[in-house]
């Protein structure tokens, strides 16, 4: 209680103040510095926004799987339309945050490049060092990452979720490298099979932003599209889907995005080609689920059309993050609006604990008087689900991510900032932190 008591407050007080902000689009300086500093605020929340469709889309699939993967349809005059597909395609949403993630990587590199302030022959090329670069991915990414991980190793602990994971596989999860063993990766938490893929583009993106910028763009993505697809033919014929688990076979979507911010960079689009650009990449998107509906997964040799996916699914994103990076247009302004913004700054916490929270209230559900813990209504998940999903997102948000982000941007040069071996440097937080959940994991097995 004493910690509700706490909490309470300072929760009511930041959402009270977001809905009370007199302009339409958000001005979360921790979105706009990271996403890239002199950009148009408006597009900068656009692209936060996008986050949202990500991540709620996300959870729209695995909701679905939870209900039993029942046939959706909503009335509309006088028939009904089948939405089963934007439910049973909703895994659509981690290319999204794939080729959004190459996308405002490369926005960020090139806006730091036309600074020309850094020395060196990588800065130089890339606009900071490489160091400074992954200092500030660890701490976007790895925080958030780390409390989920202790909530859920607290509860495998208690043997309310899962069972403990084994020591190997907790140390490759505390590293992001969990995908090199085939049995860890959704050990701790389904969704994290596709972290690795994150981090470990991260690894790499300083050098390929210098390829990038040495090379034709259509050549650098049919280099990542070739090897992308000859992984995926690997998997077709020999079966081994664990050759799914690793960068190369998403390559090609983080080079798509990277592609598509170069492009924006050199070639403004207008507004009336913006919009177009955007309406056919989000209706190319959205009518993936329709299209490709008709084939099975896995796809085999003998269905070529199916292995055109990636490439229809990444041109659609490419043109859809065009036309929101482009002069202001009406759906610049439906992505950049304060609630769809507010989403997007929470989307990786809520795709972090969205399944936790799922599989958590379906456990809970067994042991109510009514509940069988083995039927749902669709809408039943979502209306049960999606404020709990949010709710603890925010949390994990505002106390976790937010306060990591806020101490990295005070701390960035200036005097006073916590350095080496302070208690206040985050990057001694985390490491502590990593030894605490080993520390705790050896003291419960």
């Amino acid at each position: 209680m004493p910690l509700a008591g706490f909490l309470a407050p300072r929760l009511i007080m930041n959402f009270s103040r977001f809905l009370t902000r007199d302009d339409s689009v958000s001005k979360d300086k921790s979105a706009t510095r990271d996403q890239g500093e002199g950009r148009d605020t408006a597009h900068i929340a656009a692209l936060t926004g996008v986050r949202a469709l990500a991540a709620l889309w996300v959870v729209l699939f695995h909701a679905w799987i939870v209900a039993g993967k029942p046939k959706a349809t909503l009335p509309l005059l006088i028939t009904q339309v089948d939405l089963t597909p934007i439910f049973a395609f909703g895994w659509l949403g981690v290319d999204l945050f794939f080729v959004l993630s190459g996308f405002l990587l490369t926005r960020q590199a090139w806006t730091k490049v036309a600074r020309g302030t850094a020395s060196g022959w990588l800065p130089s090329q890339f606009g900071e060092t490489y160091l400074s670069f992954l200092k500030r991915r660890v701490l976007r990414v790895y925080p958030a990452y780390f409390a989920t991980i202790s909530i859920l190793l607290v509860f495998a602990a208690l043997h309310i979720y899962r069972s403990p994971p084994e020591k190997m596989d907790l140390l490759l999860h505390l590293v992001m490298f969990h995908n090199l063993v085939e049995r860890y990766f959704v050990t701790i938490n389904d969704v994290f099979w596709s972290i690795p893929f994150e981090w470990q583009f991260y690894l790499v993106f300083p050098l390929l932003f210098v390829a990038l910028r040495r090379t034709n763009l259509i050549a650098f993505y049919i280099v990542a599209a070739v090897l992308a697809l000859g992984t995926r033919v690997w998997v077709i014929i020999h079966s081994d889907g664990y050759m799914q688990m690793h960068l190369p076979i998403r390559l090609d979507a983080f080079v798509a995005g990277m592609c598509a911010a170069t492009f924006a960079e050199h070639h403004r689009l207008q507004r009336w080609p913006a919009l177009i650009a955007f309406t056919l990449g989000l209706g190319g998107l959205l009518g993936t689920s329709w299209i490709y509906s008709a084939y099975p997964s896995p796809v085999t040799i003998s269905m070529p059309i199916a292995l055109t996916r990636p490439l229809w699914v990444q041109a659609s994103i490419c043109l859809f993050l065009l036309g929101l990076s482009a002069e202001p247009h009406p759906g610049v302004r439906l992505f950049s609006n304060r609630l769809v913004v507010w989403l997007g700054l929470i989307s990786y916490s809520i795709y972090l604990v969205h399944v936790p929270v799922l599989l958590s209230l379906l456990q809970l559900d067994a042991y109510s008087p009514r509940g069988t813990g083995l039927t749902f209504s669709l809408g039943r998940v979502l209306v049960t689900a999606m404020p709990a999903v949010i709710a603890t997102s925010a949390v994990l948000y505002y106390l976790i991510e937010r306060p990591f982000q806020t101490r990295r941007k005070r701390g960035s040069g200036q005097p006073g900032s916590p350095v080496g071996w302070s208690p206040r440097n985050p990057f001694v937080i985390l490491t502590l932190w990593a030894l605490a959940q080993l520390a705790f994991l050896v003291a419960v097995s």
